[in-house]
């Protein structure tokens, strides 16, 4: 049995997991300043959402039958998420509009990573128009929603 696109939707629902913890710990270290407080909650919030999005996806494709992701492929994608999972987002702030640039900045980074991945997936043009591919493409488009919506705040 191969890797395919469920394999990745549960990293990114192990990501997302992360971030709603960094967010919250945030809250929690910042709790004197009650609009970094506040923020926190709805970005945990935000975060939820996220979740619940990749796991009715995964929901959604339970049954259906994917392209197998090449195991050199699945490994480069697999070490990438790792490797974005060991980054230490921790920051000084003092703020709000210094924790909604960190935000920002911690979101377009999972976008990013998201990019990459749909990235070394694609060996050939065919691949762009699989499901696989498709289901990236919409993960990448959910990711942009909320840094569309920090962007907004911030400015």
């Amino acid at each position: 049995m191969g890797y395919n696109i469920i394999d990745l939707i549960n990293k990114a629902i192990n990501i997302a997991i992360r971030k709603k913890t960094i967010y919250k710990s945030v809250g929690q270290l910042n709790h004197d300043i009650p609009s970094i407080e506040i923020m926190s909650k709805v970005l945990a919030k935000e975060i939820d959402k996220t979740i619940k999005y990749y796991e009715e996806l995964k929901s959604e494709l339970s049954g259906v039958k994917f392209e197998e992701i090449d195991f050199y492929i699945y490994d480069r994608q697999s070490f990438l998420i790792d490797e974005f999972n060991k980054k230490i987002y921790t920051t000084e702030i003092n703020n709000i509009k210094e924790y909604l640039k960190f935000s920002l900045d911690l979101e377009k980074d999972g976008k990013s990573l998201l990019i990459d991945v749909q990235g070394r997936f694609v060996q050939n043009t065919s691949d762009t128009k699989t499901r696989t591919y498709k289901i990236l493409s919409d993960m990448i488009i959910n990711k942009d929603n909320l840094i569309s919506a920090l962007e907004k705040i911030i400015k």
